[in-house]
């Protein structure tokens, strides 16, 4: 199959590796200045026996081919959006331009996705694209390797009434082919709403991590602890109106409390020291542009909902406070 995957960070990385290693055509698109980059793709699964695979020679390109049959996003929330929401890149492009420009084909989004912005990059690209939620967390060490684990309980799902009625055997054909790569995927009904309510239940507990410099910081901040714990509650009642969320991650908040936390990195530092590298990699202050957009973001539908957020609002603050400190 010929996939194009918009965007070479650990989540394209992880996809376009094992697709390309069992045989189908993977071109990664990228920012121009990046295309001559011949250094290899290498990713390393941290829960498997740390399985390893390398790209030698990745296909990079600054566009999307026009052969291809179907398109993976894989950016950052806050590279989403057209315009306005946020900075346009230097080179003046974005996905709905890239999108606008390539080929009609299905466009699966396994970027985190808000219905405005959903909306938004429907209508700037002009095209109905399909939300899915992937199965897969990692992030790229000092090495320049990415280091992975996939979710065992969870399959990458595709919403099946994504996009156009006509997509539908393309989308079922990527979902065998990432299912022959050892990534399990499936069409699912409702993802996208699933993939929203879940984002927002979870986002306080992730943007947490950078309002208090870090996973080891955040726990010896009572203050930054309290208003994240509050504020997860506060988007948990707003993801009950905007979707169903994910059972893991009910459970999951539900089992976080001040008095669970601290034993439970104390006991994470110990048997899964990489996971806290992960935490801190993947979800702090690196990630502080993707926080600042997407809490804007949860902000906005909880108006929209009639749903009020001051402890999300003053967790926002502490982030916003952070920007200054860089």
């Amino acid at each position: 199959m010929r996939i194009s995957i918009v965007g070479a960070g650990a989540l394209g990385r992880v996809y376009g590796v094992r697709l390309a290693a069992q045989g189908d055509d993977v071109t990664f698109v990228v920012r121009p200045e990046r295309v001559e980059d011949a250094r290899p793709f290498v990713i390393e699964q941290v829960n498997s026996a740390d399985r390893r695979d390398t790209l030698e020679r990745p296909r990079l390109a600054a566009d999307i081919p026009a052969d291809a049959e179907v398109v993976l996003v894989t950016v950052r929330f806050d590279q989403l959006a057209p315009g306005g929401a946020a900075p346009r890149p230097a080179e003046g492009r974005t996905v709905a331009d890239l999108l606008l420009r390539g080929p009609s084909v299905p466009v699966v989004v396994l970027t985190p996705l808000l219905p405005p912005q959903r909306a938004s990059l429907e209508e700037a690209a002009r095209r109905r694209i399909t939300p899915a939620m992937p199965s897969i967390s990692g992030y790229l060490d000092e090495r320049g390797v990415v280091r992975y684990w996939i979710v065992g309980f969870a399959s990458t799902l595709i919403d099946d009434e994504g996009g156009a009625p006509a997509e539908r055997p393309l989308l079922e054909e990527l979902a065998r082919r990432l299912t022959s790569a050892d990534l399990p995927a499936r069409l699912d009904p409702d993802v996208g709403a699933q993939n929203a309510a879940t984002t927002t239940a979870f986002f306080p507990l992730i943007a947490a991590i950078d309002a208090g410099g870090g996973t080891s910081a955040l726990l010896a901040n009572e203050g930054v602890l309290g208003t994240a714990l509050q504020a997860t509650r506060e988007c948990m009642a707003l993801a009950d109106r905007v979707g169903t969320v994910a059972p893991w991650t009910k459970l999951l908040t539900r089992a976080i409390r001040p008095f669970t936390l601290k034993p439970g990195f104390a006991l994470a530092r110990l048997v899964a020291p990489e996971a806290l590298r992960f935490l801190d990699a993947h979800f702090g202050p690196k990630l502080h542009a993707q926080h600042l957009a997407m809490g804007a973001a949860v902000l906005a539908m909880g108006r929209e909902h009639g749903v009020s957020l001051p402890a999300l609002e003053r967790l926002m603050g502490l982030i916003e406070g952070r920007t200054g400190a860089r």
